[in-house]
């Protein structure tokens, strides 16, 4: 499995739990409140993923509790594996009622049952960002995917389908100002159209059925509202998909 280990934090930088796939566990939280200090002292912002030599690690920090903090030591820093971590992010957040400056035994315990629930079941979750918007590039031209996957990394420095996975609302500006917003609606019309098409029980349980229209809603919400709340419903989104992915294997 290509997520080594998840580690739960308090911004603060103390530990509230953790869990290793395979082989001895290592004392790693004073390495990424390290990193979270250095982030905080420069400046610049949540750190989203650093690489070391055989492993790298991704931060989460929570869309509703912010002093949440979520790491993933992974095999590689992909969408998938932002795909991964987010998803369990919001398992935690909706399992942890409120988190205050005080590490409580409450915390611990949820924070627990939540990782060792999920924790086996991440290795599970397919890549349903990627394939779908490959899809619906290709309806595009035989050249596009290429083409928009290499402008998107210019603008964004790194894999642009991690961008979506962090800021929803940046990536769709993004798409934007490269395609138009009209093609880009019609961008994000295929992928749904995709998805629907390939896990058509997933949409009929979700309750999807005017796609058009879901698809208008969704693209306004995301143009309308706050990143903040942008984040959130994305996430929502995301974990309702795999729920259903994970159900039906």
């Amino acid at each position: 499995m290509s997520v080594y280990a998840v580690i739960l934090l308090h911004e603060n930088g103390l530990p509230i739990y953790k869990k290793f796939a395979r082989g001895r566990e290592r004392p790693v939280e004073p390495l990424i409140a390290a990193i979270l200090g250095l982030s905080q002292e420069t400046g610049l912002g949540d750190i989203a993923h650093a690489r070391f030599e055989k492993a790298s690690i991704i931060v989460l920090r929570g869309a509703r509790e912010k002093k949440l903090i979520l790491s993933l030591f992974v095999r590689v820093a992909n969408h998938l594996n932002y795909l991964r971590g987010i998803y369990l992010m919001n398992k935690l957040e909706k399992a942890i009622d409120e988190v205050g400056d005080i590490i409580t035994d409450d915390l611990i315990t949820s924070a627990e049952r939540v990782i060792e629930t999920y924790f086996d079941k991440l290795k599970k979750i397919p890549d349903v960002i990627g394939d779908v918007f490959m899809r619906a590039a290709e309806k595009f031209g035989p050249m596009f995917y290429g083409s928009i996957m290499i402008i998107l990394f210019r603008r964004f420095n790194e894999d642009p389908l991690i961008t979506l996975m962090r800021n929803p609302k940046l990536f769709i500006k993004e798409l934007d100002k490269i395609l138009g917003p009209e093609s880009t609606n019609q961008f994000l019309m295929y992928m749904f159209h995709e998805f629907c098409g390939l896990h058509k029980e997933i949409c009929e349980r979700m309750g999807v059925k005017d796609i058009r229209r879901l698809v208008k809603r969704i693209i306004k919400k995301i143009r309308k509202e706050r990143k903040e709340e942008v984040i959130r419903a994305f996430r929502n989104i995301i974990e309702n998909i795999i729920d259903e992915f994970l159900e039906k294997s």
